[in-house]
């Protein structure tokens, strides 16, 4: 629940020398999809907000990122399934919202996904089509037939388009930023967290939100464990670039081995490894190789096209792979991150039920599983 604290003093000294400074009701640490999401949901309710992030907005796992909203895994845990459903649900109204606001276009597709699963699985969510080969063929003629596969009706966006159409959202509605700001420290005042301090300054909050991703473990250790796991991935461009280009591929492709991502300027991504390496985010040339080589298995139509860069991002994971959402231990200081792969999927949903939990409302879905709490 939302705190309300006087204005504090952030330097040395007694109060009575120096200015007070301004406050905020919430601040955000983290500026990608989630903190932003959250950021421009908590303004509609005219709370005052402040964003800090260590870089610039939407610049690490958001800027990554697939862009898959991949409701139908059947990877994906069952406690997770119903924010999962829900998020995907509010996908379309919530990019359009986006959209008009920022003016930017967060490139929301729509064709679906052709999935080829292994052994034994199926996905979990209406309306998806078990499809032959031949069938596979006829709806996208470039894909090499690897047998019969699943139609699933998924969604998918451009993360960095969405990030940038977030950004200017969020500023259109008047939430403050500090960017190239890393937070050192949660400020307490009475045993509740009363604003952050940088390595620049100290900001003043009654309610303090932790959206840092892989980096959230960073700021009082213990209290929201994540680890940073490392995925690399691809992108194709058209040898020679025509207007108006179009996708070779239309529909999100994915194997055991790779996953093929089509974006509406023609531009196909790769993706992506899951490893276990830190914050290192160094490319590695044969695991790039490994990825083209998977794709052009899939679709050789794609040898027609050439690498155009090639990156890796950090997700944030939690001990046991599940969101971390919630009041922490300490009153006033909550956590939204540890959404592992599925941060982009996730943000809608997220800022409705951290919205809710930060006003001090019974949230909508149920996150008991994913209280910080439960890791003591």
């Amino acid at each position: 629940m939302l705190g309300h604290l006087p204005a504090l003093c952030v330097a040395p000294g007694p109060c009575s020398t120096i200015a007070r400074v301004k406050n905020w009701d919430v601040i955000v640490v983290g500026a990608g999809v989630i903190g932003l999401a959250l950021a421009r949901r908590l303004r509609a309710d005219k709370l005052k907000v402040l964003v800090v992030e260590r870089a610039e907005p939407a610049s690490e796992s958001t800027y990554a990122a697939g862009g898959m909203i991949a409701h139908c895994d059947p990877h994906i845990p069952a406690v997770l399934q119903p924010l999962v459903a829900a998020s995907a649900g509010m996908y379309p109204d919530f990019v359009e919202e986006i959209e008009d606001e920022s003016g930017e276009p967060a490139d929301l597709r729509d064709a679906g996904t052709i999935m080829w699963f292994e052994p034994g699985l199926h996905p979990r969510c209406p309306g998806a089509m078990s499809m032959s080969g031949e069938e596979i063929g006829r709806i996208e003629p470039l894909v090499r037939p690897l047998g019969g596969g699943w139609l699933l009706p998924e969604r998918s966006v451009d993360p960095r388009a969405l990030g940038r159409a977030l950004t200017k959202s969020a500023r259109q509605r008047a939430v403050d930023f500090v960017t190239g700001s890393t937070v050192q420290e949660v400020l307490t005042t009475a045993g509740r967290a009363a604003g952050v301090r940088t390595t620049h300054a100290s900001y003043v909050a009654g309610t303090v939100v932790n959206c840092a991703g892989a980096w959230a473990t960073q700021i009082l250790p213990g209290l929201v464990p994540t680890r940073p796991v490392k995925g690399q991935m691809v992108c194709l461009i058209p040898a020679v670039s025509e207007p108006n280009e179009k996708p070779l591929i239309r529909h999100v492709l994915r194997t055991p081995g790779v996953y093929v991502i089509p974006r509406t300027d023609g531009r196909i991504l790769l993706g992506a490894t899951v490893e276990d390496a830190g914050f290192d985010k160094r490319v590695d040339s044969e695991i790039i190789k490994k990825l083209h080589n998977a794709a052009l298995a899939v679709a050789p139509a794609l040898s027609s096209m050439r690498i155009h860069d090639a990156w890796a991002g950090l997700r944030p994971a939690s001990p046991d792979n599940l969101p971390i959402l919630g009041e922490t231990s300490l009153p006033g200081y909550f956590a939204a991150t540890g959404h592992y792969r599925d941060g982009i999927m996730l943000a809608p949903v997220t800022a409705v039920v951290m919205f809710q939990l930060i006003g001090g409302s019974v949230p909508d879905l149920d996150l008991q599983a994913f209280s910080p709490l439960r890791f003591g």
